[in-house]
């Protein structure tokens, strides 16, 4: 067994995962963040099995600091979040990140008074 394995991911019962609605008016930087296909690409790999960020960037041939980028700007809208910790081979540790939300919806009435 590798030192990167001794730390499993959570399980699906451990993830508390919701749906959120997103009045329209507030959804500037959630629309942001999904208009650019890396960032799409990276919640695609997540979506498959938690993953470190370097695990991310083998999957999508990018670099460690374009991934990073896009996990920076994911969790500030509360996309995706850590959710636990990895080790490397060297005994680094490695924040293993995953969705915190299953669906979002952007709500296209207008705001309730």
């Amino acid at each position: 067994m590798t030192l990167e394995r001794l730390s499993p991911p959570p399980s699906e019962s451990e993830i508390d995962r919701d749906r959120r609605t997103v009045p329209l008016d507030r959804s500037d930087g959630l629309l942001e963040v999904l208009a650019c296909e890396t960032a799409r690409e990276v919640i695609a790999v997540v979506r498959e099995s938690p993953s470190t960020p370097s695990e991310i960037a083998d999957e999508l041939d990018v670099s460690l600091q374009a991934v990073t980028y896009h996990l920076r700007r994911l969790q500030r809208v509360d996309l995706l979040a850590p959710v636990g910790v990895r080790y490397s081979k060297k005994g680094r540790e490695m924040n293993l990140y995953d969705l915190s939300t299953e669906s979002v919806t952007v709500d296209l009435t207008e705001p309730r008074m």
